[in-house]
């Protein structure tokens, strides 16, 4: 067979005029695509989608995205990690141990030298690209899979019906806001041209809350919460009204006190209410 003779086109794409004039296979992309944009207008228009999704217990994409762009943030942090600067900052502090005399033995100080210092740096780079990466495939998950339990427990306790199939769908929409934010902080990462382990939590500085200076205090308990965590709540009172087949005044007033209890506790304990699930931090 010549070269002339080989096809160059596949089936695939001889069949793509009668593939897009097939009623079953465009029915079934503009559901793919309707199933992937309705998480999103759900968070925008919380009063009107959130309760529709939720109640539909669809929850697979949301939670997708919501990995999705905690691995991106993952990503785009580790590829502008930069922690030379911290190791030689270490090396720096170590005081040398003052000479012991024993006859002829000397023990040398415990400083690093350059290869020491490089081997240390790509060592707590690796070790830290894989804590991201261990966060955002196997923490993030988790972390929307416990909110999912808060959720059934909060709405059996306030007298309502929930099932968890709902409250999952109802955590992985509470939790998309968090996606929003290592999203934007993704793009803030990759703006960088070196990060170091100080600058990770000032990405995006603008987003948190003001909190008066001179209030430690208040410093303590707020120290995570944000504007995203702020848009996370809101759609979490829509979210366990539909969840829990609550009225919405019940709902509403069960969530924000589920949230200051979860500020006062994460203060108390890890200082600071943590941003939403999956967000990048």
């Amino acid at each position: 067979m010549r070269f002339s003779e080989i096809p160059l086109r596949s089936a695939l794409l001889d069949r793509a005029p009668e593939l897009a004039s097939d009623p079953a296979v465009v029915g079934r992309v503009q559901r793919i695509v309707a199933a992937v944009f309705a998480p999103w207008v759900a968070i925008l228009v919380p009063d009107r989608r959130v309760g529709v999704e939720v109640a539909a217990g669809r929850y697979g994409w949301p939670l997708i995205i919501v990995i999705l762009c905690a691995g991106l943030a993952a990503v785009a942090i580790g590829t502008r990690l930069d922690l030379g600067p911290e190791v030689l900052a270490e090396n720096a502090a170590i005081k040398p141990r003052p000479t012991i005399v024993s006859g002829a033995d000397h023990k040398p100080a415990e400083v690093k030298t350059d290869r020491e210092i490089d081997e240390a740096t790509a060592h707590r780079t690796s070790v830290t690209r894989v804590k991201l990466g261990l966060d955002a495939g196997l923490g993030t998950p988790g972390r929307v899979l416990l909110l999912a339990l808060a959720i059934f427990l909060l709405g059996r306790f306030v007298g309502g019906t929930p099932t968890m199939t709902r409250a999952m769908a109802a955590a992985s929409l509470v939790s998309l806001p968090g996606a929003v934010r290592s999203a934007v902080t993704a793009m803030a990462a990759w703006n960088q041209t070196a990060l170091a382990s100080a600058d990770l939590d000032s990405l995006v500085p603008t987003a948190r809350l003001p909190v008066p200076t001179g209030h430690p205090a208040l410093e303590r308990l707020l120290g995570g919460v944000d504007l995203f965590t702020g848009w996370s709540v809101v759609i979490l009172g829509f979210a366990l009204a539909a969840a829990a087949d609550l009225k919405a005044t019940k709902a509403v007033v069960a969530s924000a006190v589920g949230f200051v209890l979860y500020v006062l506790v994460t203060g108390a304990i890890m200082g600071g209410g943590g941003p939403p699930p999956g967000a990048g931090n």
